[in-house]
């Protein structure tokens, strides 16, 4: 049987790996914002401080079609030719970043609007 200790060990162990996924694996809104883009030109390499990795600008896309340069950094290298969908952080620094075959027919649409 399980004593009183146990469950609230177990209990707590649960309540700790929740919290670690909210605030590691899941980005806020408020924090990030998504664009599409594709890469034409490799990434300057750079360091500041403790960072190192790559300076992009970029012609990008948000999430309703519109369409801006935006300036980023990412600590891998983005490939040159293909096209991703990235979150960006408040920071200027990429915080996830996705390969994709096409920009979605959606944003496409909006963009020419």
């Amino acid at each position: 049987m399980f004593t009183n200790k146990r469950v609230l060990i177990m209990l707590a162990t649960v309540l700790l790996a929740v919290c670690a996924i909210w605030e590691y694996a899941i980005p806020t809104d408020a924090a990030v914002k998504s664009y599409y883009l594709k890469v034409e030109e490799a990434g300057k390499p750079i360091q500041k401080n403790q960072f190192k990795g790559y300076e992009y600008v970029s012609k990008v896309y948000d999430d309703k079609g519109k369409q801006k340069v935006i300036t980023f950094y990412s600590e891998k290298k983005l490939t040159q030719d293909d096209q991703f969908k990235v979150l960006i952080g408040e920071n200027k620094m990429v915080v996830n970043y996705k390969k994709i075959k096409n920009v979605p027919d959606k944003i496409k649409y909006l963009a020419e609007q």
